[in-house]
């Protein structure tokens, strides 16, 4: 029997993995234009020979080390509502994703450039899936042109203050059962 967690789907990352390369490559040439950011064959017309590659690597957004705790709803112990409790250390995360009164799988991954990239293991068969959640960059007008001071969260989830018993008790069953995968 398949988890139910893995059957709920609330991300637009899934969703734009199944659209092809060229219809990606439109929508987004068509938003940098629309924003009036060049598009990549404006940046190639602009580079002369003697020019360097510039480094495309972005810095992986993140949240502090500590535990978390978000939920589709910004009240906890909502049904039919999925939550996500978890761990960082150095931009790796070690949690659980549950629903109450429900299952709950054990996910581990890190924080990537627009993403935190995980792995979730079924908790009835313990098949792994890989599972990312976009990254909802937010920024107050005190932190504006500070990227430091921006605020992260997780695109269709709430960051809720405060844990119950059950989610520290799932976090430290998925901590004991993952961390060595987790933390390396």
């Amino acid at each position: 029997m398949k988890s139910p967690f893995l059957s709920v789907s609330f991300l637009t990352i899934a969703s734009l993995k199944t659209l092809p390369r060229s219809v990606m490559g439109i929508a987004l040439a068509t938003g940098l234009m629309a924003i009036g950011l060049p598009t990549q064959s404006a940046l190639s017309a602009q580079v002369t020979p003697q020019a360097k590659p510039v480094n495309t690597t972005a810095k992986p957004s993140t949240l502090a080390d500590g535990v978390y705790l978000y939920g589709q709803s910004a009240e906890p112990d909502q049904i039919g509502r999925a939550y996500f409790v978890f761990e960082v250390r150095q931009s790796k995360v070690l949690g659980a994703l549950y629903m109450p009164r429900s299952s709950f799988d054990c996910a581990y991954g890190s924080f990537q450039a627009d993403q935190l990239a995980l792995t979730v293991v079924d908790s009835y068969d313990r098949s792994e899936n890989p599972y990312a959640i976009a990254l909802a960059k937010e920024a107050s007008v005190a932190t504006r042109g500070n990227p430091a001071m921006t605020q992260i969260n997780l695109e269709g989830f709430e960051p809720l203050a405060k844990l119950s018993d059950n989610d520290q008790r799932v976090l430290n069953v998925c901590k004991q059962n993952y961390q060595q995968r987790a933390w390396k």
